[in-house]
């Protein structure tokens, strides 16, 4: 008979617990950080000594900290459905102004089912055209949280270095079909900044009954869930922002403040090993407030 080794404490964790993941080789990673003062204004004279960056909790060496100077891919995705359109146009055309030779534009339209209008561009001119194209659909809600998958997976093929999402979307129902997690992992991955407008009162508890005819009455208390879930988190975790804008004409207003943020912007490298870890940054200077990521890697 055989006689069976016993198994190191060590490997029977790893089969009990799973795969622990590889150790990261010690090299350069990059963030994207906002930095506004009291007034909510993008502050441009910080350096790299005014930055402390930890993962779980452990200092890192912030080796370069400047404005950004690296395009962006951004996604607009932009609810066609409602009477607001007026002010979604103005609003985006304001957006691809300010940041005209900064970045490429993607422009999908979310109200019923997702359409893109304008595939990535950096000819603003393009990008207005796509704009004046935009007409109501009279859609009874949006497909956002599938849009969103679908948009961080183009990212992904393209190996887009700086990505950002930027949604418009009339509170109300969201047909998608997707769990919340899901989302929340795919926008991980693609290390995209989210930013949302919602225009009107938020929706809390889904409609009764539906809004369709052909859908369970209580349907939509779900849905409502799940996209209330995923706003709720992926604007703050990927150090992007959520507004409500309770009148179509804040939406212009909201997409200047974060268009010019994004134009300032600070781009940290520090040296890292990790994986992936939670991420923490803070800054030295006072009255300073920051938006970044709260991970790095895909958890």
């Amino acid at each position: 008979m055989l006689a069976c080794k016993p198994i190191p404490a060590c490997c029977l964790a790893v089969l009990l617990l799973g795969a622990v993941p590889a150790a990261r080789q010690a090299g350069p990673r990059t963030i994207y950080v906002t930095a506004l003062d009291g007034k909510g204004v993008p502050v441009p004279d910080l350096s790299a000594a005014d930055f402390i960056v930890k993962e779980d909790g452990k200092p890192r060496d912030v080796v370069n900290a400047a404005v950004s100077t690296t395009p962006m891919q951004i996604a607009l995705m932009l609810d066609d459905s409602g009477l607001a359109l007026g002010a979604i146009r103005q609003g985006a055309g304001q957006f691809v102004q300010t940041l005209q030779g900064k970045a490429d534009f993607k422009i999908i339209t979310i109200g019923g089912r997702n359409l893109t209008l304008v595939d990535f561009t950096r000819d603003p001119r393009v990008a207005y055209e796509g704009l004046q194209k935009l007409l109501t659909r009279n859609a009874s809600g949006t497909y956002l949280l599938d849009g969103l998958v679908e948009v961080t997976q183009t990212f992904l093929t393209f190996k887009a270095p700086r990505p950002v999402i930027v949604a418009v979307a009339t509170e109300g129902e969201d047909f998608s079909n997707i769990r919340p997690q899901v989302v929340l992992d795919a926008i991980q991955k693609s290390s995209a900044k989210v930013y949302y407008i919602g225009l009107g009162v938020p929706v809390t508890q889904g409609n009764r009954p539906a809004y369709t005819a052909d859908r369970n009455a209580d349907s939509t208390v779900e849905e409502a869930g799940n996209k209330n879930t995923v706003l709720a988190a992926a604007p703050k975790n990927s150090g992007g922002r959520s507004d409500q804008a309770l009148q179509p004409s804040g939406v212009p207003v909201i997409m200047k403040q974060i268009a010019d943020e994004l134009a300032g912007q600070y781009q940290i490298t520090y040296t890292s090993d990790a994986a992936e870890a939670k991420l923490t940054v803070e800054t030295r200077r006072k009255n300073v407030k920051l938006r970044a990521p709260a991970r790095v890697g895909l958890k």
